[in-house]
């Protein structure tokens, strides 16, 4: 039945064809074609839309707009589109032909191929596969639908097959008419159907189809559509149709049956954009038709080159207006065209069409005494508008720059200003223009921005250099010298008679005329002074009717001025304004302020603070204005620049768009995949637009939702809201993606509120709800929390069983470790008490042995007190040998110990050692025998090793019977050593418990013997820090003990030797002793009497002794004598020794002052850091006398020696004689002071004690303690030093280089030369 629907199609695009050629015309009458006051937007396949050949337009029921093209259906929501084509949907043809809603809301697409249906509420498409009673179903081409309201039926026309009707009562299909002919479209208007058949005639018929159809006749009986075909039937008022046909545009009067055209051409489609104004789509472009009169108001078509705001194409296939009274113009080459309702219209003058010629930079706007404006560009220079017709023309003039930047209407005269070019005068009446380059009549740059004439008829003009009045007498100008060098941008007059400049870079100006005082306002440095102006680039400053001054600036906003203290209110982007750079303020007739930026076109109240932005979605050309361009006319139009043109609109034509647009959920995304309702995995059951609840998985918990305010006059300017209960507090501005984006939300209840407005701020009233349930995991369902509960009690009974038994096993751990703790706190108070014991005993046995030396170094012992002092010394011998155990066991423990790890010969050690047990072994009739080689090498500690086997052997001996059989040998990379004997067997209960300390084990009371119970344990300590072990054998007959060492050690070659820097041992002759006759000072500082008092004898035959008890009391000392060495004890009460070196060594004063410390401190830590903090020596308990005199005077003569070689040797500075950087500075700053004043023979002691910020007494002791001579003596041997120097150097004679080093006569310069270094500066010359 459709065989021959592609030949028929050929046929209508050759009758399209020659028909679209023909030129459309209005019968009389000149037809408008400027499209100024409409400017279209364009919405086409860059945009979205599937393809640009519009067919079909419909606006739903929830506001969306549908567009049927040639390539599928597509959904637009004012900011995206949806797509529905074959390929995504139920659809079989992509060709789109027709569009209808029915009074559910289904929309019915006609294709090239049948019928469809959408469902909004599930979403999807489905075909129409209905029949009739006979069997016939829709399969071809649909040219024409109409929702039926009064019988609830979708009337269907389709060529080759007729009229259709699809009944919503039963949901059946019925042919109810079939023409000879295909129908090319119909209308139900009244009770009659109005049809037209292709390339034949205009019929109607009653809805009943109860008689034959019948041509349209005119009164006279002339059949005006014969041969025509009808592509439109649309019902006016006042019983007239309109027809639209391959010919032209006919009115049909029903009252009187007359027809008359109204245009000629090819008219595709017809609909009103009101009563009185009927659209007439055609081949050749738009017309818009008076109704009233049938003339033609408009006509439209595309330009030749591309315009933004023209029509899209000529082709007009279809035409739909919306609820926001807005017309929609589908093309067929150019997509959608759009014209708002003009709510604000924006008349625009830009550079296109016949005003090619118009600049784009649009800057200076004037109105002349004769209404004419004058517009200045900075692109093409000047023109003259006709504010009544809108036409505009260049003015051209050779002279005037085409950069204008400043225009006055000056009466007949015209001032023109520019960038570059000067200033230029043009006689309105003449037309003459005379030129003010840079230098003429003064005038002083060639360039003017502001000029304007006061009410005390001054002409000003503003220029980068300053501002300027022009003489009329002698047509010269006169600089403003307040303003010369300053980038004046505009100059004002207010209505109080004071005028004021805005600066580019220097803020703003104020000359108060009646008392001829200047103002200059400033932003401030302190960025919390917001009372000042907010920037110094002035862009614009203008005064409103209330006398308000409102100042604009670049980048800080706008602000009001207050006279009254000379302050500023600021706008800026924080106060809800779109930008904080503004050009231009301009009043309009209802005291509203327009203020132009950067970002838009601001109306603001500043009474309310209303505010309301336009943009280029309200018509804007640009939403970036010109710098100070604008100005209302003498009608209250306003007029405004902008880099793209310029606008002008009658601010009181505005009316608010009161339409509320419907806000709603567009769309669904999961993890950014579209959501359909009923398809694999969606938790959609109907179309998101009215779903109320959407249940998700736990693991749909990331979705996004797309959101519509369906208002299209300024879609960007829709503004939607959205909160989410139950985590959103305040309301949230979406953006401009219109997408809500929820990401990995926790399981439970939400509720999503959106609300919206459109571009004028209208909201709607309704909030739009969705609920969203996000389901818990199986694991936190109620079934699981049973499951936990049950689980959990069954597990907490095991758990209490379990718990109780190690409840239980933990109490006796816990009273295990409970007495192993107290056990080891007794361990560790007792190893404290006896080594605090052994530090204290040392001093005492210092003092024995002291005096044992000095028993023993004089001559008249008598013989019964000798053997008396044997046994005091051996006892002495053997306390001091008890207390080092005791303190080496402490250092082991501790791990305080230092290993000196070095290759040697074992075998020799061991030897030497048993060497001293024999004469021992043999007093107790016990046989000693050893099986060691001549030499076995091993990496051992030798001062551990000897402690380890010295114990062994000892323990030996004290507890054998008859022998002690000693072996040494090698086995499996370890050095073995085995002690065994015959005595008392060792329990095997005690075996273990030997080795802790203070534990004996004595079998009997005859073998009791002394001893501390320490041996053992440090010999294990020992043996454990050399890698090695010490164990009882349990599988000898006798007492065997068995050491194990590694022949390789890994501390090989490791410097931690713990010896001492000086041995007790160490005598006179290690040191060279002090052999000078001169006593010097020494304090001695300790806080034991005895000791003090014994060391106090010791040196007082060669000292001067000051003595102290503690460190606080030997600072004291120090400060009221000359002290040569400090010789203190460690540890005293109050200030220990340590503190004492550290603030002697730490004060300029004292620093110099040798320190030597005596201590029982053995450790290493504590040689380190006496040595840290500046001791000269440091020197272990007890100690030999001789060796501490040998060190005190090694000290003093040392520095005694480097004293003598500072005061001989001209070459040695002072500051060798420094053993202490802070000696070192002291003696640099010292010596710095005197080269300074070196000429200058009145500098003393008390010039140098001021330099250095000391008083006299302190600097004498200090350079005495140093130097070993007087500060006046210093100053002396300083300038005989800088004597000697120049007189080295050999530029001077000797005479000169007396009075360049402060000598008052070359001969007592001569004299001190001489006694000071032994020679006379001329020998001393002759010597070089």
């Amino acid at each position: 039945m459709c065989g021959n629907n592609n030949i028929w199609h050929m046929m209508l695009s050759l009758a399209v064809s020659f028909l679209g050629s023909i030129t459309v015309y209005a019968g009389e009458g000149e037809v408008r074609t400027d499209a100024q006051s409409y400017c279209f937007r364009t919405v086409n396949v860059s945009d979205g839309l599937s393809q640009n050949t519009v067919f079909g337009i419909l606006q739903d029921r929830t506001g969306y707009m549908w567009f049927g093209t040639k390539d599928g259906l597509n959904r637009y929501d004012g900011r995206s589109f949806r797509i529905f084509n074959k390929d995504n949907s139920a659809l079989r043809c992509n060709f789109i032909t027709n569009l209808a809603e029915d009074c559910d809301g289904t929309i019915w697409i006609g294709t090239d191929r049948g019928v469809y249906k959408y469902d909004p509420l599930m979403d999807c498409i489905s075909s129409l596969s209905d029949t009739t009673k006979q069997g016939i179903s829709i399969s071809c081409h649909v040219s024409g639908m109409e929702w039926i309201q009064d019988k609830k039926e979708l009337w269907i026309s389709v060529e080759k097959q007729g009229l259709f009707a699809y009944s919503m009562k039963d949901n059946t299909l019925r042919l109810i008419f079939e023409p000879p002919l295909s129908i090319s479209t119909f209308s139900k208007i009244g009770n009659r159907l109005w049809y037209g058949q292709y390339l034949d005639n205009l019929y109607s018929i009653d809805t009943e189809f109860s008689e034959n159809p019948s041509p349209f006749q005119n009164s006279d009986g002339a059949e005006v559509f014969s041969g025509e075909t009808v592509n439109d039937i649309l019902a006016g008022g006042h019983n007239r149709i309109y027809a639209g046909t391959t010919s032209g545009l006919l009115e049909i009067n029903l009252t009187t049956g007359k027809a008359k055209k109204i245009l000629s051409g090819y008219v595709r489609s017809l609909d009103f954009r009101d009563n009185d104004e009927l659209w007439a789509g055609s081949e050749s472009g738009l017309y818009i038709i008076d109704t009233q009169d049938g003339s033609i108001l408009r006509h439209i078509v595309t330009p030749d080159q591309d315009e933004p705001y023209s029509l899209a194409d000529n082709a007009i296939y279809s035409l739909f207006k919306d609820r926001e009274q807005g017309m929609w113009i589908g093309s067929y080459f150019g997509g959608v065209n759009y014209l708002p309702f003009p709510y604000t219209l924006f008349e625009k003058y830009y550079p296109h069409g016949e005003v090619s010629f118009l600049g784009r930079r649009v800057r200076e706007f004037c109105q002349d005494e004769n209404g004419t404006i004058w517009i200045g560009t900075e692109d093409k220079g000047l023109f003259r508008m006709d504010p009544v017709t809108g036409q505009v023309s260049p003015w051209s003039d050779p002279v005037i720059q085409k950069n204008v930047h400043g225009l006055l209407a000056d009466g007949n005269r015209l001032w023109v200003g520019t960038f570059s070019g000067g200033l230029n005068r043009i006689d309105l009446k003449t037309g003459k223009t005379v030129h003010y380059a840079k230098g003429d009549r003064n005038y002083p740059a060639d360039n003017a921005f502001s000029i304007i004439r006061t009410s005390a008829d001054d002409l000003i003009i503003g220029t980068t250099v300053g501002a300027v009045f022009h003489n009329e007498d002698t047509d010269s100008f006169e600089t403003i010298p307040e303003l010369d060098g300053v980038f004046v941008y505009q100059a004002l007059e207010t209505s109080n008679g004071d005028l004021w400049f805005a600066t580019y870079a220097d803020g703003l100006y104020r000359l108060e005329v009646g008392s001829d005082k200047w103002f200059h306002y400033k932003t401030s440095e302190n960025r919390k002074d917001t009372k000042c102006i907010s920037s110094d680039n002035i862009t614009s400053i203008f005064e409103d009717s209330r006398n308000r001054l409102w100042v604009t600036t670049l980048g800080g906003g706008f602000c009001l001025f207050h006279p009254e203290d000379g302050t500023f209110t600021r706008f800026t982007s924080d106060d809800g304004f779109p930008s904080s750079v503004f050009y231009k303020v301009i009043e309009d007739r209802d005291k509203a302020l327009w203020l132009t930026s950067e970002n838009g076109l601001i109306r603001f109240r500043p009474e309310t603070g209303e505010k309301q932005l336009y943009t280029t979605a309200n018509g804007l050309l640009s939403d970036q204005f010109n710098f100070q361009s604008g100005f209302c006319s003498q009608s209250g139009k306003i007029y405004i620049g902008s880099i793209n043109g310029f606008i002008a609109f009658d601010p009181s034509s505005f009316r608010n768009n009161e339409y509320v647009p419907p806000v709603t959920f567009t769309d669904l995304y999961l993890f950014g995949e579209l959501m359909k309702p009923g398809a694999k995995d969606s938790p959609l059951t109907s179309n998101i637009t009215f779903t109320d609840r959407i249940v998700l998985k736990h693991n749909q918990n990331t979705f996004s939702l797309r959101l519509s305010a369906l208002s299209y006059l300024t879609p960007e300017m829709n503004k939607i809201e959205y909160k989410v209960e139950g985590l959103d507090e305040k309301w949230s501005l979406v953006e401009k993606s219109s997408m809500i984006i929820c990401s990995n939300l926790p399981h439970g209840h939400y509720r999503i509120k959106i609300r919206g407005s459109n571009g004028d701020g209208v909201a709607n009233p309704e909030v739009r709800s969705l609920d969203v349930i996000i389901k818990p995991p199986f694991y936190l369902t109620i079934f699981a929390k049973i499951s936990y509960v049950v689980m959990t009690i069954f597990l907490a009974a095991a758990v209490f069983f379990v718990l109780h038994r190690r409840t239980k096993r933990r109490q006796m751990e816990e009273m295990e470790r409970f007495e192993h703790e107290k056990e080891k706190e007794l361990y560790d108070a007792k190893i404290n008490f006896f080594t605090d014991i052994a530090h204290e005993i040392r001093t005492p046995l210092t003092l024995i042995n002291c005096t044992i030396d000095d028993i023993y170094s004089s001559k008249g012992i008598p013989d019964n007190l000798t053997e008396d002092m044997d046994v005091v010394e051996s006892n002495t011998k053997r306390l001091l040998e008890l207390v080092n155990q005791l303190l080496d066991f402490r250092k082991a423990e501790s791990k305080g110990y230092r290993l000196d790890i070095v290759k040697t010969d074992v075998a020799v050690i061991l030897k030497s050692v048993i060497c001293g047990f024999r004469v021992m072994a043999e007093r107790k009739n016990v046989s000693l025998t050893t099986d060691i080689p001549d030499s076995l090498t091993a990496y051992v500690d030798k001062d551990g090793f000897s402690k380890i086997i010295t114990n062994l052997l000892n323990n030996a001996v004290k507890y054998s019977g008859t022998y002690i059989h000693v072996k040494l040998f090698s086995d499996s990379g370890h050095l073995v050593f085995t002690v065994s004997n015959d005595g008392p067997k060792i329990p095997e209960d005690m075996r273990e418990e030997i080795f802790r300390p203070f534990v004996q084990c004595k079998p009997n009371d005859s073998y009791a013997t002394k001893g501390t119970g320490l041996g053992l344990a440090l010999a294990r300590s020992l043996a454990i820090l050399q890698g090695g072990t010490i164990d009882v054998d349990n599988s000898a007959d006798d007492n065997s003990f068995i050491l194990r060492l590694p022949l390789s050690n890994e501390y090989a070659g490791a410097e931690v030797s713990d010896k001492p820097e000086a041995t007790d041992g160490a005598g006179p002759e290690a040191h060279e002793s002090s052999n000078t006759d001169e006593r010097y000072s020494v304090l001695l500082v300790e806080d034991s009497p005895d000791m003090l008092n014994f060391l106090a004898r010791q040196f007082s035959s060669t000292c001067n002794v000051f003595t102290a008890s503690d460190g606080n009391e030997a600072l004291t000392v120090l400060k009221n004598n000359n002290i040569s060495l400090i010789i203190s004890d460690v540890m005293m009460p109050g200030m220990n020794g340590m503190e004492l070196c550290r603030k002697v060594k730490s004060d300029v004063e004292f620093s110099h002052i040798p320190v030597i410390l005596l201590t029982a401190r053995t450790d290493s830590d504590s040689k380190v850091q006496g040595m840290n903090i500046g001791a000269d020596a440091y020197i272990e308990k007890p100690f030999s006398m001789d060796y501490l005199k040998a060190c005190a005077g090694n000290l003093v003569s040392g520095r005694k020696k480097l004293r003598a070689a500072f005061a001989r040797l001209p070459q040695v500075q002072s500051d060798s004689v420094a053993m202490t950087r802070s000696d070192e500075l002291f003696l640099r700053s010292m010596r710095n002071l005197v080269t300074q004043n070196i000429q200058n023979p009145d500098f003393n002691i008390d010039d140098l004690a001021a330099g250095l910020g000391m008083s006299r007494s302190s600097l004498n002791r200090k350079v005495k303690g140093i130097l070993d001579m007087t500060p006046v003596d210093y100053i002396r041997v300083e300038r005989l030093k800088k004597a000697a120097l120049l007189l080295r150097e050999g530029e001077c004679r000797v005479s000169e280089v007396c009075y360049l080093t402060g000598f008052n006569t070359p001969s007592y310069f001569s004299r001190c030369f001489q006694k000071q270094f032994g020679v006379l500066p001329k020998d001393y010359i002759d010597a070089l």
